[in-house]
């Protein structure tokens, strides 16, 4: 993908695995802006693996690194509003990490976004995920859902547990303007506010155009703003000293 960058699996990533990664893997950052009218929201972080399949613990590893790596940006300015994806696996199995980076960075966390995403029914403690979810709202952190079945009304045990500020779907497969609109009809059925859903995958000019059309507010995609490569999240240099002139030696000082 164009706009992303990559760097080696660390360490902390290997652990526990029985052979050398042999993989990379690779970052970008998504703009989610309006459809309809110059408005911004946040870029969202995604990190994902080439090479190599990663383990539930080493996915967690990977969205805690995009987690830190993602408040660098927000304290050196580098993004105005972030987006991060937390998979459920990651929060039942990190959820003390993952509390404690928010809490490090809570001067910050007015500016974040958590994007949920994974299937209920592999849930092995449900009570988790929802007490994660209700902590982020006594933060002020908005929670989003990744939709990820065909149909939305398929996610409905995810959508009741988490009952998501703001949720995210892939572009429908359709040239149909119909079937745009029978697909913002679905989310409202399901409760879903209609107006805080992104769509995502909007690769093509006539996919934007349909968007538009059928309702929706929020996208992301090449033909909305392609993706760019992550900003440095290290500290800006810092600046050259400031070198004073000597005193004059002329027995001027003092008079």
């Amino acid at each position: 993908m164009s706009g992303s960058s990559t760097f080696k699996p660390d360490a902390k990533l290997s652990l526990n695995w029985q052979r050398s990664l042999g993989g990379a893997v690779r970052s970008t950052m998504w703009p989610t802006r309006g459809l309809r009218e110059s408005e911004r929201w946040f870029d969202e972080i995604y990190v994902w693996t080439e090479g190599f399949h990663a383990s539930t613990m080493q996915r967690a590893r990977l969205q805690l690194r995009a987690l830190r790596m993602g408040f660098a940006l927000l304290k050196f300015e580098r993004v105005e509003q972030l987006g991060v994806t937390l998979s459920f696996g990651t929060v039942e199995r990190a959820l003390d990490h993952a509390t404690a980076i928010f809490n490090e960075n809570r001067l910050l966390t007015h500016r974040v976004s958590v994007i949920l995403r994974g299937q209920v029914e592999r849930l092995r403690s449900p009570y988790r995920v929802g007490s994660f979810i209700d902590w982020l709202r006594t933060q002020r952190i908005p929670v989003g859902y990744r939709i990820s079945a065909a149909r939305i009304g398929l996610e409905m045990k995810a959508i009741n547990l988490l009952k998501p500020d703001f949720s995210k779907i892939s572009a429908p497969a359709s040239t149909r303007l119909e079937y745009w609109q029978d697909t913002l009809l679905q989310a409202r059925s399901a409760g879903l506010s209609t107006d805080w859903i992104i769509v995502s995958d909007l690769e093509t000019e006539e996919q934007r155009r349909l968007a538009a059309q059928a309702g929706f507010r929020l996208g992301q995609g090449s033909a909305l703003r392609p993706a760019y490569e992550p900003p440095s999240s290290l500290p800006p240099p810092e600046p050259e000293p400031h070198h004073t002139a000597p005193p004059p030696t002329d027995g001027t000082v003092g008079q």
